[in-house]
């Protein structure tokens, strides 16, 4: 019994004892230099290192630490690392980690304000600055999520009882109206707006994807033909959606004339900048965002190049109503209080989510510490790291940059064995060679992850394969980019490449 009691920490005693050197072992982790940037253990290996069954009885929590730096975090992604250059996965800043400590002892659940008073008052003030930098006005609201998809899910929604009438929160969908309704996207969109539309019940089929252009950014010219079409043939626009930092590149479509295109035929108009949001922050490149403020929602993700920990996302919206409209009921068990107290403001009325944790409190230490301007010259100094990379994949011969302008901070291309580099570009076009160079790709791709040195993914565009580096650690400079360039040639040329 005595093991069990001093498991539960119970004393402040025990509590802080055991809290240092948490503390102390997930610092000592972080800043002790890894070397590599993954351990290398394979799926098998991690299989039979957590290979056990569920304990009956407990044992100190100083030896579970001691397991957990061995198997845990020895076997993580070491994201703090500045050559990780993969998926949207940040350095997270310590001020923003450490802000974590507080959320979980406070347990605060920000879905009913008797829950969460404090942290309710305090997201409603974060998501006055976020709108305020978006450009929308007082009647502007939002809700923090746990991601993009469900904060995209969220807008969609929206849209959907938008062109439904309030009827469709009640009755469902008609069937003959659920087949017309259509949702407008580039090429180039996140996945989760089909996954979306299918949890709404109108299915991936109503997504119209639009053509991009040279610069993977949406077709306005056939966004207006595609939705003047549907308009002859019966079918509702319900929501055009455009993208400011797709996935693969990173590009912005361009938001002002997509809103137009949008407004004229009444649709809503979704903004998913859950990348290149970060931008509203930046004093140098806020401005690629021009025409934002014409939305009438807005994704956000902060905990991608905001550089927080996971999970935060956000949607913020032009109206307040509208989002209460999708979103508001009254369970019995609240209604007493809702009663007594008419003017609290519970965030469940605006949300997919009841019960949801205390997401905004590290931001706003990130914000009040660091203030917008610090904030910003860190999303700075990572478009100058980007750009680096691309002035440096331009000039050396044995890579080839992908055709588009960096505009947010991720830059693709791919590497040229020697005996291709004076090959023309319709020889390298051919179905024989693309597959072949994009075979290359994917083998230097592992073994550059297998041995440790850095971490980037492969993408797909068209048909072709191309390495992608995301600049999301605000402590990578341009000597690690050179110094992955070059061990990216050496690797290459060790394989026979």
């Amino acid at each position: 019994m005595r093991r069990f009691a001093d498991a539960l920490l119970a004393t402040r005693k025990q509590a802080e004892q055991f809290g240092v050197e948490v503390l102390r072992s997930t610092l000592d982790h972080i800043y002790g230099g890894a070397r590599r940037t993954y351990s290398g253990a394979t799926l098998a290996e991690l299989d039979r290192l957590f290979d056990e069954p569920l304990p009956e009885t407990g044992r100190d929590p100083r030896r579970v630490m001691r397991e957990c730096r061995r198997k845990v975090f020895r076997h993580s992604m070491q994201m703090s690392h500045p050559r990780i250059f993969g998926l949207f996965n940040p350095a997270p800043l310590p001020v923003a980690a450490l802000a974590e400590i507080p959320v979980a002892f406070l347990n605060q659940s920000v879905d009913a304000w008797k829950a969460g008073p404090a942290a309710t008052h305090l997201e409603m003030r974060l998501i006055r600055w976020i709108n305020d930098r978006i450009g929308f006005g007082r009647r502007a609201f939002g809700v923090f999520t746990s991601g993009g998809g469900v904060a995209n899910t969220i807008a969609l929604k929206m849209a959907r009882d938008r062109a439904t009438g309030a009827r469709a929160r009640r009755t469902g969908l008609p069937a003959r109206l659920s087949r017309r309704l259509r949702v407008y996207a580039s090429g180039q969109a996140h996945f989760s707006i089909g996954r979306s539309l299918d949890l709404l019940g109108l299915g991936e089929a109503s997504l119209v994807r639009i053509e991009v252009d040279g610069a993977m950014k949406m077709r306005v010219d056939r966004l207006a033909e595609t939705m003047r079409r549907d308009r002859r043939r019966g079918l509702v626009p319900m929501a055009v959606v455009a993208t400011a930092g797709t996935t693969n590149t990173g590009n912005i479509d361009p938001l002002r004339a997509v809103a137009a295109v949008a407004g004229g035929h009444g649709a809503h108009f979704h903004v998913d900048a859950a990348y290149g949001g970060a931008l509203l922050f930046s004093s140098l490149y806020a401005d690629r965002l021009d025409g934002l403020a014409l939305a009438d929602s807005v994704t956000l993700d902060p905990h991608k190049w905001l550089f927080q920990p996971f999970s935060l996302g956000g949607l913020f919206v032009r109206s307040r109503q509208a989002l209460s409209d999708s979103f508001r009921i009254e369970p019995g068990y609240l209604k007493k209080d809702l009663e007594a107290e008419p003017d609290r403001l519970d965030f469940y009325h605006y949300s997919l989510e009841g019960t949801r944790p205390f997401r905004g409190l590290k931001l706003w230490f990130t914000l009040k510490s660091l203030g917008r301007c610090g904030l910003g010259r860190l999303v700075d100094r990572t478009m100058e790291v980007a750009q680096h990379l691309e002035r440096e994949v331009g000039r050396q011969a044995c890579f080839e940059p992908f055709q588009t302008p960096v505009e947010c901070a991720s830059v693709c291309f791919r590497y040229l064995p020697r005996r291709w580099r004076r090959m023309s570009e319709q020889t390298l076009a051919s179905p024989a060679m693309r597959s072949r160079l994009n075979r290359v790709q994917i083998r230097i791709q592992q073994e550059v992850e297998r041995r440790g040195f850095a971490w980037f993914p492969t993408i797909v565009i068209g048909q072709t394969v191309f390495f992608r580096f995301g600049i999301f650690n605000y402590l990578t400079g341009p000597g690690d980019i050179d110094a992955v360039l070059a061990h990216i040639s050496r690797t290459a040329s060790q394989l026979g490449f």
